[in-house]
């Protein structure tokens, strides 16, 4: 599904230059999950950003199944990532001036989605998530746990195949965490693509595969318990 070869990103020029990722290679399969690991800096959330098309590398190849995505313009990598791949953030990045439905609605409006196949599509991934009842609330009323299966609902009514959780636990206490690999592992058995950035052995234990980072490169992987 996913294919990385000898990705390279640096931010910044001359004495000011950060390589954050150097000659990453990697393979993930459709229907696997997968945790990256590191320290801060390591290069882990840059990695999830290049994998999701939310920024350019500088140098390597991307192919997700027979799309050579290093090839594509900024607005068909756009096009692409709408279509096919969805986020979890640790934060949430729910908008506060609308409600749990219009939060879950927003990405069916901009693919200009009809109204009736968005009302149903919405109600389905908020009775998915357990939140249907709390359709009309604000995200300042919900707990954490709730919001973050808001987010969750989010990313699952435009029906992608991938997921990328840049540290979805990181903001929640230990039981609240569980709860949402609970919601993710069973979405990863449902058929999607799930890779989890996390510093949390306990999160990356849930996954099928492990991968470490460190100082922007891959040094070697392990098994999960998922």
């Amino acid at each position: 599904m996913i294919t990385l070869k000898n990705i390279t990103k640096t931010y910044g020029e001359g004495e000011n230059a950060v390589t954050a990722l150097k000659e990453v290679s990697l393979f993930i399969e459709a229907g696997e999950m997968v945790a990256i690991m590191g320290s801060s800096g390591s290069g882990k959330s840059t990695l999830l950003n290049m994998i999701g098309c939310m920024d350019r590398f500088d140098s390597g190849e991307y192919y997700y199944d027979e799309n050579a995505l290093h090839l594509l313009g900024r607005h068909r990598m756009h096009q692409f990532r709408k279509e096919h791949i969805s986020f979890v953030f640790q934060q949430f990045a729910l908008m506060n001036q609308y409600t749990v439905y219009e939060n879950v609605e927003l990405p069916l409006s901009i693919q200009n989605v009809p109204y009736k196949e968005r009302r149903k599509r919405v109600f389905q991934v908020l009775e998915q998530m357990g939140i249907e009842k709390m359709a009309k609330r604000m995200p300042s009323k919900l707990s954490g746990g709730q919001q973050q299966r808001c987010a969750i609902a989010r990313a699952l009514v435009s029906q992608n195949d991938l997921i990328l959780a840049d540290e979805p636990t990181g903001a929640l206490d230990g039981h609240t965490s569980m709860e949402i690999m609970d919601i993710l592992e069973d979405l990863n058995r449902q058929g999607k693509t799930i890779i989890v950035v996390t510093h949390d052995h306990t999160v990356a234990d849930r996954a099928q595969r492990i991968l470490y980072m460190e100082d922007g490169r891959l040094l070697h992987e392990g098994d999960g318990h998922g």
